[in-house]
């Protein structure tokens, strides 16, 4: 970066200059700090970020036709096999007019991660999508635990529906607990605040505020996170083998607990002492035993549905609709991306999701093993431990459907920026 004016840009392998556009990053900032509110909704289930997207989009639209500067849509093919199997299945199976807003928010979000991966072009806009979410959920998460202790309930999210557990302004416990591993990871990758003593109490406050929500799956993907820095970190620092190694321990950990210690456990006594004990071991491990009973359930006739059916699918956001028409005995939407895309979108929808997720995986192994250029590497210190957050996502999409969380677009918008600004910073090398 050369001045407050311009930034250096190789992508062609030619030094140039790139006017900044001053409002892009402030308006990319003040959007990340929206996320999290997504209560009360609009229309469709809009959120008040929603238009900071949109205006994003509109000034990104002006700033790249200005300075012509080439687009990315990084994760393109897969969105768009996406697309058509959406499409298509709702066309041949007769849907309401409203899943075109399913398949409008799908380009909504891709053309959100195509702007904030033209931070290769000015960390300015990387930094303000970073150091903003990474403030804001220290910010947010002290604010809710506040709201939780004292009972307000417009901050907290608690509801009869959900017991105590705390959806804040997610209206659901299991994305804010979502939201908040993945805020977990984006500070220790961002080392933000960068005050160590500042950073650490900002975990803390994270780890509590999820720690209220009761999300069992956010637990399990904190775990699973955890687990895969150490791998990466050690692989970053020590070599392939110290990665590998620290992988097969924490496997062979995991097999052993499963293989010796889990058949020794009665579940079902250590749940119903969770359930008649703290009102939030209650509403969240105590009743973990019929939560997967309800999941198993729903697996087994979304497997039939769709063995049954044809191989087109149901149509976006249908499947609640269609267990009703064939009067399965549990009636529920799917609650997991996988069986959700091949049961709506069908087998190109299924393809789709793989080619999505293949190219999240690619561009996450460069971002592994490259290299940034020092002011990229200066606004994600860390930046190979964004991976960490791909296992993460795909874990838990076998829980719930991550496909239109907004801060999983962030993420993979970031990851874009850093991994198409490797390439710009390796043609500038050679």
């Amino acid at each position: 970066m050369t001045s407050a004016e311009t930034v250096d840009l190789t992508h062609t392998g030619r030094p140039r200059h790139v006017h900044r556009d001053e409002a892009l990053p402030v308006m990319v900032g003040a959007t990340v700090a929206l996320l999290p509110i997504l209560v009360p909704a609009g229309p469709g289930n809009t959120a008040i970020a929603d238009a900071g997207i949109a205006g994003c989009l509109l000034v990104a639209v002006l700033w790249v036709s200005r300075e012509h500067l080439p687009i990315a849509f990084p994760y393109g093919a897969g969105v768009t096999l996406l697309l058509i199997g959406g499409a298509l299945a709702a066309t041949v199976s007769g849907a309401p007019l409203s899943t075109a807003l399913v398949l409008a928010q799908d380009v909504f979000l891709l053309l959100w991660a195509a702007t904030l991966a033209l931070g290769r072009y000015d960390p300015a806009i990387l930094a303000a999508a970073t150091v903003t979410w990474c403030r804001v959920a220290v910010v947010y998460s002290a604010v809710v635990i506040v709201a939780y202790i004292i009972g307000f309930s417009p901050l907290s999210g608690v509801t009869a529906k959900d017991g105590v557990r705390a959806s804040y302004t997610f209206g659901d416990p299991n994305l804010a607990g979502n939201y908040l591993v993945m805020s977990l990871f984006m500070m220790v990758a961002c080392k933000r605040p960068r005050a160590t003593s500042t950073r650490r109490l900002g975990y803390a406050l994270v780890l509590l505020a999820m720690g209220f929500t009761g999300s069992n799956g956010a637990m399990l993907t904190l775990l699973v996170g955890l687990v895969i820095s150490v791998a990466l970190s050690r692989y970053r620092h020590r070599g392939v083998l110290a990665g590998l190694l620290s992988m097969a321990i924490a496997a062979a950990v995991a097999a052993l607990v499963m293989v010796f210690a889990l058949p020794q456990v009665d579940f079902d006594a250590v749940r119903a002492q969770a359930a008649n004990s703290v009102p939030l071991l209650r509403d969240s491990f105590g009743r973990s035993g019929s939560s997967a009973s309800e999941r198993k359930t729903i697996l087994q006739e979304g497997t039939h549905l769709f063995l049954q059916g044809n191989a087109i699918g149901v149509g976006p956001a249908r499947t609640k609709q269609t267990f009703e028409a064939t009067q399965a005995p549990y009636v529920k939407e799917a609650h997991n991306d996988y069986l959700a895309t091949l049961l709506e979108r069908g087998l190109i929808g299924a393809l789709g999701l793989a080619v999505l997720a293949a190219a999240v995986g690619g561009r996450c192994w460069r971002l592994l093993n490259g290299e940034l250029s020092p002011a990229m590497r200066e606004v994600v210190p860390r930046f190979y431990l964004l991976v960490v957050l791909a296992p993460v996502v795909a874990v838990a999409a076998g829980f719930y459907e991550v496909l239109h969380f907004r801060h999983v677009w962030t993420w993979l918008g970031i990851v874009a920026a850093l991994t198409l600004s490797m390439q710009d910073h390796g043609e500038r090398r050679s």
